[in-house]
């Protein structure tokens, strides 16, 4: 169970290390998108692949710390649930994708990596015997944790730019 518990962290990473690659020459190569998506534009504009990169260990570290805390204390709850809400974002990925009609960064691992993710998923929980009512639970209160640890990044990306600008 602890072979397949650690495929997580990298399955993680090997998404994140698209998206680092990616993202600063994907923004620059694609100002039309960035233009009729404010959004985008507003979130990234002056974010180095630095402070992006900086982003990335932070969710790693976390994705590893879960993980051990899950072996350790045999509470494997958590681990799923993160991993679901990963799994959401690798929809995510593939969704925006389809809606502005290119290719994005972390696209090309979102469509590797889900059908990998859904099986360690449902390996672990077929394992475990997990109720469904529990794994919904554990998956929402780990999607709205995402979320917030969000936010977190996105402000973390933004001071760690300005260090590296000015």
């Amino acid at each position: 169970m602890q072979d397949v518990l650690w495929l997580f962290p990298v399955v993680f990473m090997v998404h994140e290390m698209e998206e680092i690659i990616g993202l600063r020459i994907w923004l620059e190569k694609n100002i039309d998108i960035t233009k009729k998506y404010s959004r985008i534009s507003k979130i990234y504009q002056n974010v180095t692949t630095e402070a992006f990169s900086v982003a990335v260990l932070e969710e790693y570290l976390l994705s590893i710390i879960i993980t051990a805390l899950s072996i350790y204390f045999k509470i494997y709850l958590l681990w799923i649930g993160v991993f679901i809400a990963f799994a959401v974002h690798l929809v995510i990925h593939i969704i925006l994708s389809i809606i502005i009609r290119r290719y994005i960064p972390a696209l090309a691992t979102s469509i590797l990596l889900l059908p990998i993710s859904i099986f360690l998923i449902n390996k672990v929980i077929i394992e475990l015997h997990y109720s469904t009512f529990s794994i919904i639970i554990a998956s929402l209160l780990c999607f709205i944790i995402m979320l917030i640890n969000l936010m977190f990044i996105h402000k973390l990306m933004r001071k760690v730019s300005d260090k590296i600008n000015n």
